[in-house]
């Protein structure tokens, strides 16, 4: 029987509810500190959830939580509940999902957050800076036009580049984090699973 390399269910409840807490919190920092835009865990908590749970709760709760939190945010910023722009990071959220999946449990810290991490932070800026290239009449339909895109912006807004680092640093940052919390949980898990298999021989 294959050994497995994922949290356990119970265990997997209070991760869960500890993203949920920390995801809900931190969609509301930037409504106050500006400089703090796109630094956020979830990006990480996507990445760790592929690799470490199993279960559609691992990728369903942050999912529900993550589009529930923008439907409550985006009239804060003066849009509407339902924007074309989510559906571009709920995509965003599933591949990085996925590549956390392809990474694993047993991918070292250092390459899973500087690796992975840095991946997942490129990734959604890309596909989110490319979405609002095509979409907003601002921008040239060119070349130039995408690399204003990725890079500063447009006018009258934060530079885009600054959205990229706050994501670099923050996916590295929370990544470094949740795979330390559930490598532990899961080496606690097998410490456990171990003495409770060594008990049941010694009784029998």
């Amino acid at each position: 029987m294959q050994k497995s390399h994922h949290v356990t269910p119970p265990r997997q409840a209070w991760i869960l509810l500890a993203a949920v807490i920390v995801i809900g919190v931190s969609r509301h920092i930037p409504l106050s500190h500006p400089s703090l835009y796109n630094f956020s865990p979830v990006l990480a908590i996507f990445l760790v959830s592929g690799a470490f749970l199993k279960g559609k709760s691992s990728w369903l709760v942050p999912m529900t939580v993550v589009l529930l939190s923008d439907m409550l945010i985006n009239p804060t910023y003066g849009a509407s509940l339902l924007q074309p722009f989510m559906i571009v990071s709920l995509l965003s959220y599933g591949i990085i999902f996925f590549m956390g999946k392809k990474a694993g449990s047993k991918t070292g810290i250092i390459r899973f957050s500087c690796g992975y991490g840095i991946l997942s932070a490129l990734l959604f800026h890309s596909l989110t800076c490319s979405f609002a290239w095509w979409t907003n009449p601002f921008y040239a339909k060119n070349l130039t036009g995408l690399i204003q895109a990725l890079t500063l912006g447009e006018p009258g807004y934060a530079p885009a580049y600054l959205f990229l680092r706050n994501s670099i640093l923050s996916s590295i940052f929370f990544s470094v984090l949740f795979h330390w919390v559930a490598t532990y949980e899961l080496k606690k898990f097998k410490s456990e699973e171990s003495k409770r298999l060594r008990t049941k021989s010694a009784a029998i």
